[in-house]
């Protein structure tokens, strides 16, 4: 009897052992590259042994019948002999079949949690399932012949390193455990996609990437022209200095955890890929990998690498990504391409958020997993590095630790306000060594910071709003949406101000809008017309906008200074002011982050004769992260996703799933709503539902939404707003979205705090 792993459209038929050691190989590969190339190739020899079934070969044929075919070689290489013959009797033996049969059982519904056998759903209650509760297997499975031999240890379990880290061994071993689980999912769904869809074979088989010294070579041809014809003002000059320093640390150093520490208007985006490129050059990494805070400029850098490296070198994977727009300057095989490596990040440049990075690196899911072994053997490249959530610095911290240490990648933690990694125990060595970053600071002073106002004597609106008309052009950055909608529409109100150069910027507004919104802002200020923009703070990270004057809310001392990077900006200027001031109630929250942080902030101004200096920034986040009284540990890991990992989990029973659920950046209560906001939106969301490809359709209307909370939503569906097309919701009445401030609430919706941006 023949035993089959796939149908196909065409009424043929893929072997199953064909598939087992297709699968086997590829992940084989995979997992070479952090030295773990044995597991992979178990893991995928037997990911499918239990498709050795009559009932699995039933549904193969078309029989709609359910069959667990994942637990069957899980189960086998756990037991004690298997487990001495193709792994070893070493004591580390046990664990590492542990791991693989992990990735087995879960290489479908996910990375389980290994739990208890009283728990539903866990990982040891399945692998102890009598074989009466499994298909009954065919002998014909030992075809595949498993390969007899000792597996090198990895290094997880090397003396030298347990001897060192005993304390983070459970963290090392879950760790490795995604990594091959990566290695195995994203091998079985390429070889699936290989026999089942030629045509994505051929496409993929046929594309040509740029190598990095390639990219290396496009970089330089475009940089090579400013180095000489640029004006040689004082700003530039430095540029050109962060650019020269950056490419000799890049050639001069090896692997490891690199901090960029360059004033906003350095032109740390071009510099931090000139580091970047040489490094992996020199080093011979595979890829560079971008990561970028914020969707509202992630478009804005990607724009950039492509201009500079070439489209060909760029996959962008985020949630404000335009498929529309690219569809429309591509053509059908490239777009087919995108969409396929954004899969699994197969790509020479990789574009994409915090979120996704990170949340990918802690996921049990074999979507968000799959990509994970291609970030091996990478140069990272962490834009606006303090934006990372407090309670989540530790575990970002020791993930890029762990890639650096044991997966060829070296890191850059960029950002304009360097917290002191050191003292978070991840030293990281400074790209600026000549000019240094206190050298930059006073090249780069551009601004002088006025402060107003205190937690007892709060500015009043009518005072902001008086500053606002003062100035021809000032762009006023707020804490809340809320407080935004109202400055605005104070200003709207008044007869004497200029409408056409007024503008409102928040998350109420969707993507596109946002845009249409910014290329205006632009034009007024280059034709240097009357132009005011109130904005919630997702105009000052990366966002270039150059105004002369600027007021801010009290924030964080990191938001303050990137509300400065927006004045001033190229130095064309004398010294500009930042104004901050102490906002009503309704622009600052009664606790929580925004009220913990503004304090902090204003502690800094009050005592630091230079806010902006390395010293008050360092100062203001040991504040904030507890290194000044000792909660640090608390502070950087609340969620206790360390905990979980800690010395304490002696036996490695990893809890894969908890850790997935517990690492969430984003707030899962926001909703998503889509703002037919165009002619395009309303055509998408009519062809939704007979759409031959929704997840595409999906993509497209991502640009559109907008996020809201669940109280939200409850009002909206209340007054009868919102619609559900496909699988998403959308708005019905535009007259609930203004052409100016975005989204608007139902009259008897009571606004909570707003933090979103």
């Amino acid at each position: 009897m023949a035993f089959y792993a796939h149908s196909r459209d065409d009424g043929e038929y893929q072997l199953l052992y064909d598939h087992l050691f297709n699968v086997a190989r590829r992940s084989e590969s995979f997992a070479r590259a952090f030295g773990a190339s044995e597991l992979g190739y178990l893991a995928g020899l037997l990911h499918d042994v239990g498709k050795y079934s009559a009932l699995f070969q039933q549904r193969v044929q078309g029989k709609n019948v359910r069959v667990d075919h994942s637990t069957a070689g899980a189960k086998w290489v756990l037991e004690k002999t298997s487990r001495q013959q193709c792994i070893g009797t070493s004591g580390a033996a046990l664990y590492l079949a542990r791991l693989v049969a992990m990735c087995i059982s879960g290489h479908h519904g996910g990375l389980q949690d290994y739990g208890t056998l009283d728990e539903e759903g866990t990982f040891i209650r399945r692998v102890s399932k009598s074989d009466a509760e499994l298909p009954a297997w065919s002998s014909a499975w030992e075809e595949i012949e498993v390969p007899v031999r000792q597996v090198p240890l990895p290094f997880v379990f090397q003396t030298q390193l347990l001897l060192q880290h005993k304390d983070v061994l459970a963290w090392k071993y879950s760790f490795l455990g995604r990594m091959l689980y990566s290695c195995l999912v994203d091998a079985d769904s390429l070889d699936t996609r290989d026999y089942t869809c030629d045509s994505d074979r051929l496409l993929m088989q046929e594309r040509k990437q740029p190598t990095m010294i390639e990219l290396l070579e496009r970089l330089n041809d475009y940089l090579r022209p400013f180095e000489t014809q640029a004006e040689k003002t004082s700003i530039n000059l430095q540029r050109q200095k962060i650019q020269a320093a950056c490419r000799r640390q890049a050639l001069s150093s090896e692997r490891g955890l690199f901090s960029l520490s360059v004033p906003t208007g350095g032109g740390k985006t071009l510099s931090s890929m000139v580091f970047a490129l040489e490094h992996a050059v020199k080093h011979k990494l595979r890829r560079v990998i971008y990561v970028i805070p914020f969707t509202s400029i992630i478009e804005q850098n990607a724009k950039v690498f492509a201009k500079v490296l070439g489209a060909d070198a760029i996959l962008e994977h985020h949630s404000n990504f335009n498929l529309e727009e690219y569809e429309e300057n591509h053509t059908a095989d490239e777009v087919r391409q995108l969409k396929l490596g954004t899969e699994n990040w197969d790509a020479p440049v990789v574009v994409t958020t915090s979120v996704q990075f990170f949340e990918s690196l802690f996921s049990n899911k074999r979507s968000a997993c799959r990509k994970l072994h291609h970030i091996a053997g990478s140069v990272i490249v962490l834009d606006e590095a303090q934006s990372l959530p407090r309670g989540y610095v530790k575990p970002c911290l020791h993930a890029l630790q762990e890639l650096i240490d044991h997966y060829h990648c070296s890191v850059v933690l960029c950002t304009a306000t360097q917290p002191s990694w050191d003292k978070l125990g991840f030293p990281a060595a400074e790209l600026m060594d000549s000019p240094t970053p206190s050298e930059l600071l006073d090249t780069f002073k551009r601004v002088q910071l006025t402060s107003y106002g205190s937690i007892q004597e709060r500015i009043a609106d009518e005072t902001v709003v008086d500053w606002i008309v003062e100035s021809e052009q000032v762009l006023c950055i707020v804490n809340t949406r809320k407080h935004a909608k109202l400055l605005y529409d104070r200003l709207q109100a008044l007869s004497y101000v200029d409408q056409e150069g007024l503008y409102h910027l928040s998350g109420r507004m969707c993507a596109v809008h946002r845009q249409s919104i910014f290329k205006a802002i632009r034009q007024r200020l280059k034709a240097s017309l009357p132009c005011r923009v109130v904005s919630t703070q997702l105009i000052e990270a990366g966002v270039d906008v150059d105004f002369p004057m600027v007021l801010r809310a009290m924030a964080g001392l990191d938001s303050i200074a990137q509300a400065a990077g927006r004045c001033n900006r190229e130095g064309k200027r004398s010294i500009r002011e930042v104004r901050v001031f102490y906002p009503e109630k309704h622009g600052m929250p009664e606790k929580g982050w925004m009220k913990e942080t503004a304090a902090e902030a204003q502690h800094v101004l009050r005592y630091e004769e230079d806010a902006f200096s390395q010293q008050a920034m360092q100062n203001y986040f040991d504040r904030i992260y507890g290194l000044n009284d000792g909660t640090h540990l608390e502070k950087t890991d609340n969620r206790g996703i360390m905990t979980l990992l800690s010395d304490k989990n002696r036996n490695l029973e990893i809890p894969y799933e908890e850790i997935s659920q517990r690492f969430e950046f984003i707030d899962g209560q926001m909703q998503s709503i889509v703002i037919p906001y165009d002619e395009k939106a309303l055509a998408i969301l009519k062809a939704l539902p007979n759409s031959l490809y929704p997840a595409a359709e999906l993509r497209k209307l991502q640009p559109y939404s907008v996020q809201v909370y669940a109280y939200e939503l409850a009002a909206m569906r209340s007054a009868d707003l919102l619609l559900a097309s496909g699988g998403v919701l959308y708005l019905t009445e535009m007259a609930y979205y203004s052409k100016h401030t975005g989204l608007l609430q139902p009259e008897d919706t009571v606004e909570h705090e707003v933090l979103l941006f």
